[in-house]
């Protein structure tokens, strides 16, 4: 049985079962057009209901605010990973510049070089503060991310079976 073409502008009236062999008759010699798809909002279409078997049903899936939420939180903490990252690579830099310095400290005479030296050590002073504060602000937010994610996992329990 064909459905017949619905206009552009809205839906068609349905067609009673008495005339639908009367309708697809009249509308065989003719092929039908394609019917458009409508535009769904995904957020709003409920999950289908599960059989009545004797099957274990899936919990239904958390509200959409929730997943959000840990989608944000899980985000943030992937930049503060990246910044404790970027803090250990700052301390690294001014030690593997000090290790060179004393490696190659026998070929030169420390009085002789000593205005390269003290710029050189202050800037690596700067560094390996700049480097460690970054590492420990990272840490302590690293810290609350966690604790965040858990009061969510504690507030919805099907959030807690994706997040362990």
């Amino acid at each position: 049985m064909t459905q017949p073409a619905q206009p552009a502008g809205g839906t068609t009236p349905p067609v009673p079962p008495a005339a639908a062999p009367a309708a697809s008759a009249a509308a065989s010699p003719q092929p039908a057009p394609a019917r458009q798809p409508s535009p769904v909002d995904f957020q709003a279409v409920a999950p289908a209901q599960p059989a009545e078997h004797g099957e274990a049903a899936c919990p239904p899936p958390p509200a959409p605010i929730i997943i959000n939420e840990a989608q944000l939180i899980l985000a943030e903490k992937r930049t503060s990973l990246a910044a404790l990252r970027t803090g250990i690579a700052i301390v690294a830099l001014p030690m593997s510049l000090t290790t060179f310095l004393i490696a190659t400290s026998r070929y030169y005479n420390t009085e002789d070089v000593l205005h390269f030296l003290l710029p050189v050590g202050a800037l690596n002073l700067v560094l390996l503060v700049l480097g460690a504060w970054l590492s420990l602000r990272a840490v302590r937010r690293l810290r609350q991310q966690e604790q965040m994610l858990r009061l969510l996992k504690e507030r919805n329990g099907a959030l807690a079976e994706f997040l362990k």
